[in-house]
């Protein structure tokens, strides 16, 4: 299905190009509504341009992004500045960003998550790049066709057919983060376990408690781990046109199956320490699945050996890894001269050398393949001590299974309800099946409906 649609996002935007032109277009309308991305002629760029993001980005990540940001200012021919703005986290930004569409003061490119993006598509407030990115002199679209990981552009083109809201940049897909030290020692290879299913997890994961008294494996998020379960049997959590997909027959099946291996000690949820890397550095526990973005908060104090595989699945079900992160939009609150500032800064901070660059820095995942033959990248792949030396490869083994999520409103509230009712049910809080089935329906069908 992923390939399908980033094929249909693609086919949609290769008929736009022959209808894009240079010289004989018009402005595109914010309102419009078209299966095709409006035929746009490039602006006059003739004096200073100043186009501002806003980024929910801290640490290493906002100093990367502002070392991009000050190459591009200072290499554009074009007269354009970009003045990068930190916002607080996540939610701090999708505040401000929702106050401000409110308002229409909107900056010309925004950092965020595609549900947030639903609803300002929804009011006209994102610009469709896709006529930029087809155009004849300044597109991307063999890029965008050939080099872009699948997953990450058809996450943004997901909206209408024919359209490209969004272009990627802080991506990150789910990994198994393996103590190799305390794995040999319980009799277990890496090669044993890559490519497990579920059920060779729940074994290794029993021979860890029995043989070492600690967990075996357990889910940095526990949201990720049930939506990605249902992916396995084709089931979307949350589908566009607002079904929930928690009761039925699987979700009974692998939630009775995580709950005995947690009631048992051979997994566990990250409970008050909130994270799992942190027990894990301390070998509290054997493995566990996180964000490949996360390997930087894994500290080995030299006391064990650090390895990453994909992660699990069942036995004969489809394997599915989600993929997340925030994408970078341009609104329709500033002028088309900014919104093609936007969209060159954008095309610059996505080139391959800047996600090779950002990616070694950060630990998110490059959102262009031709980054593995950069560099940046093979320098740090070379280097055995590297964390994302041990979790890049792998991170592209598993973005071969990588999926969306839709983006449907309110989608982080519904994550957090699902969270919070998944390890409620596995640790023995919620006592019984249908309890947990209804009131994860109720309240993630409120969390989508509320505006």
């Amino acid at each position: 299905m992923k390939r399908k649609v980033f094929a249909s996002a693609m086919a949609a935007l290769m008929t736009a190009s022959a209808l894009v032109g240079c010289s004989s277009g018009t402005n595109p309308d914010a309102g419009n509504t078209g299966t095709a991305p409006v035929v746009v002629e490039l602006p006059e760029m003739t004096g200073p341009v100043t186009v501002e993001l806003w980024h929910y980005m801290s640490g290493k990540q906002q100093e990367t992004l502002q070392a991009i940001v000050d190459e591009f200012n200072a290499t554009n021919d074009m007269n354009i500045t970009v003045s990068a703005i930190p916002q607080g986290k996540v939610n701090d930004m999708n505040k401000k960003v929702i106050a401000a569409s409110q308002s229409n003061t909107l900056p010309a490119i925004i950092n965020v998550y595609p549900d947030l993006a639903t609803g300002l598509i929804n009011e006209g407030k994102i610009y469709d790049m896709g006529a930029f990115a087809a155009h004849p002199e300044v597109g991307i679209l063999p890029d965008l066709q050939n080099d872009f990981v699948e997953a990450f552009i058809s996450e943004v083109a997901q909206w209408e057919e024919g359209k490209l809201y969004g272009m990627p940049m802080t991506k990150s897909t789910e990994v198994i983060y393996v103590n190799k030290t305390l794995l040999e020692k319980i009799g277990y290879t890496v090669e044993d376990i890559q490519g497990m299913t579920m059920e060779k997890l729940a074994e290794v994961s029993k021979a860890s408690k029995e043989q070492l008294g600690i967990p075996g494996f357990g889910f940095d998020s526990g949201s990720n781990g049930f939506i990605s379960t249902l992916k396995e049997e084709g089931m979307n959590f949350v589908e566009l046109d607002g079904t929930i997909n928690v009761d039925n027959e699987w979700v009974r099946t692998y939630m009775d199956f995580y709950k005995e291996q947690v009631q048992n000690g051979y997994f566990r949820t990250p409970g008050e320490d909130g994270f799992l890397s942190g027990p894990f550095s301390n070998q509290q526990m054997l493995m566990y699945q996180g964000s490949s973005a996360g390997a930087s908060f894994i500290d080995t104090n030299g006391q064990f050996e650090l390895v990453a595989v994909e992660p699990a699945y069942f036995e004969g079900k489809d394997k599915a890894v989600i993929q997340q992160g925030g994408s970078l939009f341009i609104t329709n609150d500033v002028s088309l001269q900014e919104q093609y500032g936007a969209y060159e800064f954008i095309k610059f901070a996505t080139n391959t050398e800047n996600t090779a660059k950002f990616a070694a820095a950060t630990g998110y995942l490059p959102v262009r393949k031709s980054a593995a033959q950069t560099e940046t990248i093979t320098s740090i792949l070379a280097d055995p001590n590297a964390a994302f030396a041990t979790v890049y490869p792998v991170a592209q083994l598993a973005l071969q299974y990588a999926y969306y999520t839709p983006a449907i409103n309110n989608a982080q509230s519904a994550r957090n309800t699902i969270q919070e009712k998944f390890e409620a049910y596995v640790t023995g809080n919620i006592a019984d099946m249908d309890t947990f089935i209804q009131e994860s329906v109720s309240e993630v069908g409120t969390s989508i409906q509320r505006q």
